[in-house]
């Protein structure tokens, strides 16, 4: 367990491992702009032990939680309600406690998205192709289909997860869905949320279609330790604009953050000064 401050109202984050993690870092930093009392803190459980822990923080007066991995499916067991969007997406990263009823969110998808909007890359009638079919895709493939994508690819080795989100994303949206990779195809916009290029495995690259990225893609990793993937760096080279997974983390945050204390934040503004602030944090 680890503290930012002192103080009354409990927040924290709940996952493992969670020793890394720069929410606490994020939190402390807009609640002390906007002078709110909170601590925030890392919880470490295991996958066998959320349900009794979720139990014990009912009986507390904790105010509210990140959900990060692996418990963003099974935290939807422990809740009261669950939101429209993360009831879609199947995985929730927030939830917060309003007089003793426990409701989650998901605030990935936007994040990932408006950090997108804000990084100058558009989404809307662009092609886009997803490297993974694990949970962070969901949420993507959600509202980037959402946003306007014209239409979305997957690539992944799980047939079956990739149906899952192809099933989603025509349900709940007009954006084609393509199951697999065509190379012939211009993809204005490859993501990869994957955890290859990630310790331990930092000298991974997911993509094995080099050739079908040139100056007018967007290649994107939700990775952001390193900061700059194999993926990214290989796109860089040749002239792609790249982006890190820095900006998604901090706008999920922010939105979390809104929820977690009923505000709304000047987005753009908390956006550029959180990059700035962990833009050289050493994990």
């Amino acid at each position: 367990m680890t503290k930012t401050e002192n103080k009354s109202k409990l927040f924290g984050i709940i996952g493992t491992p969670v020793e890394h993690s720069l929410s606490p870092k994020m939190h402390a930093f807009m609640a002390k702009s906007l002078d709110i009392d909170m601590s925030y803190e890392l919880f470490d459980v295991k996958p066998e032990k959320l349900h009794t822990t979720m139990e014990n923080f009912k009986k507390t007066s904790a105010c509210g939680f990140n959900i990060t991995a692996p418990h963003k499916i099974e935290i939807i067991k422990e809740l009261d309600e669950v939101l429209d969007d993360a009831l879609c997406m199947n995985s929730v990263n927030t939830i917060v406690n309003r007089n003793g009823k426990w409701t989650g969110y998901n605030t990935d998808g936007d994040g990932f998205c408006i950090s997108l909007l804000f990084e100058n890359c558009e989404i809307k009638d662009k092609n886009i192709l997803i490297i993974g079919a694990g949970g962070a895709a969901r949420g993507v493939c959600y509202k980037l289909a959402e946003y306007g994508a014209k239409s979305i690819s997957i690539t992944a080795r799980t047939k079956e997860k990739i149906h899952i989100i192809g099933e989603m994303v025509k349900k709940y949206s007009d954006a084609e869905f393509y199951p697999e990779i065509d190379k012939t195809k211009k993809y204005d916009i490859i993501i990869n949320t994957t955890p290859l290029g990630m310790h331990p495995n930092e000298d991974k690259n997911p993509c094995d279609f080099m050739d079908i990225i040139n100056e007018s893609t967007v290649c994107c990793d939700l990775i952001y330790n390193p900061c700059k993937t194999v993926f990214l760096k290989e796109s860089e080279k040749k002239n792609a604009k790249i982006i890190n997974g820095l900006g998604m983390l901090v706008m999920q945050g922010i939105l979390a953050f809104e929820k977690f204390h009923n505000v709304q934040l000047d987005r753009k503004k908390y956006y550029e000064e959180l990059n700035c602030l962990l833009a050289d944090y050493k994990i």
